[in-house]
């Protein structure tokens, strides 16, 4: 038989894990291992330095993990179970053998009881109530999770929806339809205030822009009409001086004959006298 030594500890009936001579039911270690396919010998607490190099091990619990039960009380050569479900952050369950003398027993609740949340200690419950705490190694995680363990995992398929369900959908549907519509009406108007905003820009822009062309243009054509004007002014004082210089020429051309006269007048009279 794969159990050697039996225990009575506080109403539950412990047995030790011995190296798989039976039964899996009767043997901790020859369970764990047809579950999780882990390649491990020995019996339970020598687990923990065997997967040393060949396998993870740490201590946060994890789907298909084998948590090591260090030898305590009763439990001469430790103990092993395989992680089912992880409940919580200090709670999970595991199915194991030989817990129960010869059975195996799934879904069992087993809280931390460490005082660092390390999963040093646990509490396995049995018969409604957490026992006694239990010194562990730690947890050895196999390279496969069980395929048992996987389908438990698997989200449960969708039966079909009642009558009365589908109305409920449909008219929430309905509410929320209306709801989105009410927001897109605001929202309708708010852009094509926006639209014609931007238009209004645009067009003051194009007039604006206009605007300064014509100002460009008009002070262009004020700048040619000055220059023009001035050019005019030159002109006419370039005639009027001209005019002046051909006046003065003129008079004194017409006073020499006078003044040769006047001279030659003078001569005589000096002669005579």
């Amino acid at each position: 038989m794969g159990w050697r030594s039996i225990a009575l500890w506080g109403g539950l009936l412990l047995v030790s894990c011995l190296p798989a001579m039976a039964s899996s039911g009767g043997n901790c270690v020859a369970y764990a291992r047809e579950t999780t396919g882990i390649h491990l010998d020995g019996n339970a607490a020598s687990w923990w330095p065997h997967a040393e190099g060949r396998y993870e091990r740490g201590h946060r619990p994890s789907l298909g993990a084998i948590l090591v039960f260090k030898p305590y009380g009763g439990m001469h050569v430790g103990h092993v179970a395989v992680v089912s479900q992880v409940v919580g952050p200090r709670e999970i369950l595991v199915d194991q053998a030989n817990w129960v003398r010869g059975r195996v027993t799934k879904s069992m609740s087993v809280v931390d009881a460490s005082p660092l949340n390390d999963w040093t200690s646990v509490k396995v419950q049995y018969a409604g109530t957490h026992g006694r705490e239990n010194p562990t190694f730690g947890f050895i995680y196999p390279r496969v999770v069980p395929a048992s363990f996987e389908e438990a995992i698997v989200e449960p398929r969708r039966t079909e929806p009642s009558h009365a369900a589908h109305n409920e959908r449909s008219a929430g549907k309905t509410t929320r339809d209306e709801h989105r519509h009410e927001q897109k009406e605001p929202l309708q108007a708010a852009k094509a205030k926006e639209k014609h905003r931007q238009g209004h820009e645009e067009t003051q822009q194009v007039d604006a822009s206009a605007s300064d062309k014509h100002r460009h243009g008009r002070a262009e054509v004020t700048k040619a009409e000055t220059a023009k004007a001035r050019d005019k002014d030159r002109r006419e004082h370039s005639d009027a001086a001209e005019a002046n210089a051909g006046n003065t020429a003129r008079r004194v051309t017409a006073d020499e004959p006078a003044h040769h006269k006047h001279k030659a007048t003078d001569a005589k009279l000096a002669y005579v006298y």
